[in-house]
């Protein structure tokens, strides 16, 4: 829809707006379906990011699942790697791997060719650093889950609106239609 310039009033229920002379009516008409696509563009936008954030949690439930895998195949003893993806993961959206105390004790010293985090800890987990690190992913989930509730509660919110921005011009419309009626209706 086209950008409302300047509205100029007319008198007696005229108005010029880019050239064109409406009535009050109309005008509002026009105003509430510009509101309409304002209001269909943001919904489109929130939408977007909902999808997103539905990826991001898709991925984080994902390491989660590695995460417990690897865990389990320690049975309780010595160590693992954490998967180049989960580095990655972890790092991208600060999510805190497990420490131990040898990780606090030799922090910024990597085991043979192992990666360090910005920190100077490794990526080498044992079983109870793998904990940690599963219970770390949990959190995160737990906030992307609650940043999602309320991006819904935000589009249901964007819904109602476009809604009633759509019924006020159908309304006004038939009033005008009901008033052009019984106006003929008397001629």
């Amino acid at each position: 829809m086209d950008q409302i310039g300047t509205i100029t009033s007319l008198g007696s229920d005229k108005f010029l707006v880019n050239d064109t002379v409406m009535s009050i009516d109309e005008l509002i008409m026009l105003l509430e379906l510009e509101r309409v696509d304002s209001l269909e563009q943001q919904l489109a936008d929130e939408l977007q990011s909902m999808a997103e954030l539905n990826d991001l949690l898709k991925e984080a439930n994902k390491m989660l699942s590695i995460a417990r895998t690897e865990k389990g195949k320690l049975e309780g003893k010595g160590h693992s790697d954490m998967p180049p993806e989960m580095i990655d993961f972890f790092e991208d959206h600060d999510v805190q791997q497990g420490l131990s105390k040898y990780d606090k004790e030799h922090k910024g010293v990597a085991h043979g060719n192992k990666y360090l985090d910005d920190e100077g800890y490794d990526f080498c987990q044992n079983s109870d650093e793998w904990e940690t690190s599963i219970e770390n992913l949990k959190a995160f989930i737990d906030g992307l889950n609650s940043r999602s509730q309320v991006q819904m509660l935000r589009i249901s919110s964007l819904i109602k609106k476009r809604d009633e921005s759509l019924t006020m011009p159908s309304n006004t419309n038939n009033s005008l239609h009901q008033t052009n009626q019984g106006i003929l209706n008397k001629i």
